[in-house]
């Protein structure tokens, strides 16, 4: 008997099985169960998730009280320091978006009650693109935003 034929035919047949199954409606795509996952996770990451699902339907006012210091030209996109801060009162939550990043969402951060609303990280840009903070303060959403030109970029290379 020749091995290959044997390993192909292993994995030929349980995947006509799957496509079988998924045009016969047997089994649904996960895409298709999007409302459930999306409370499973709000129950899962607690008040972090709360506020990115909250994010999905705000529109962010731009505000002159988020403070982004980014570098303006960044000479390796693989470490990119970043600090942002704001003046807004009873601020809550910090969420980076960088677009044109495979993974938009960089991070977002739950800030307890009492606490100054100031971060301190390093991110990783793909290429030259913008980087946007939203701030929740008092249930709404406020952002700001500061491009970054790559040189050398951490996923890929120079200004596309």
């Amino acid at each position: 008997m020749n091995p290959a034929r044997r390993s192909l035919l292993r994995g030929t047949i349980p995947g006509a099985a799957l496509t079988i199954a998924l045009a016969a409606g047997l089994i649904r795509p996960v895409a298709a169960r999007a409302g459930a996952v999306i409370q499973a996770a709000r129950r899962e990451t607690g008040p972090a998730g709360e506020m990115l699902l909250a994010l999905q339907t705000a529109q962010p006012a731009a505000s002159s009280e988020i403070r982004i210091l980014v570098p303006s030209i960044a000479e390796d996109g693989a470490n990119v320091f970043l600090e942002c801060s704001s003046s807004l009162p009873e601020v809550d939550g910090f969420t980076i978006f960088v677009d044109r990043n495979p993974q938009p969402l960089i991070a977002a951060f739950w800030i307890g009650p009492g606490v100054v609303p100031e971060l301190r990280t390093r991110i990783k840009l793909a290429q030259t693109a913008n980087v946007w903070v939203v701030v929740r303060s008092r249930g709404q959403f406020f952002r700001a935003v500061k491009q970054v030109v790559v040189t050398v970029g951490g996923c890929g290379l120079g200004q596309n």
